[in-house]
């Protein structure tokens, strides 16, 4: 009988500390995110490297400009022989929405996966207490149906 009772001691105790540690995990990278999110909202422009390894890996934004028209320039000059004709690229890049897009998307769903350990990990921490109440309650309860 007491070698169970240390096994179940020792199971509590494992159980509760992987709750703990899942818990502060869960905490870390909440608080990562929120500052990534404050980072983002602080430097946009730090959003351009994300939209430069989406257009250099799909070429979205190169196969999108191909379809469109590009506008023709005329710079005059004071000798119209010399006028430059550039050819000016206003095309939308879309990698830029996209990785905007994409990103609070990671946010959002790492910000859900750390509220699921910090939730998980409250409850494994506190594990040998909820099983108490219940155990407390289950013998209200039949002491009640005793009593009656």
């Amino acid at each position: 009988m007491e070698n169970t009772s240390k096994i179940t001691d020792f199971l509590s105790i494992l159980i509760r500390s992987l709750g703990l540690i899942m818990l502060i995990i869960g905490l870390y990278i909440g608080i990562k995110v929120i500052f990534e999110a404050w980072a983002l909202y602080d430097e946009p422009q730090r959003i351009e490297r994300l939209a430069d390894a989406i257009d250099n890996g799909s070429h979205l934004d190169k196969a999108l400009a191909s379809i469109t028209s590009n506008a023709i320039d005329v710079k005059p000059s004071a000798d119209p022989a010399h006028a430059q004709i550039t050819k000016t690229n206003d095309s939308l890049r879309v990698s830029y929405f996209l990785a905007w897009f994409l990103a609070v998307l990671l946010l959002l769903i790492i910000s859900g996966l750390a509220m699921s350990a910090i939730k998980t990990g409250g409850q494994l921490a506190l594990y040998d207490l909820e099983v108490k109440r219940f155990a407390r309650q289950l013998i209200e309860e039949a002491r009640k149906t005793n009593a009656d």
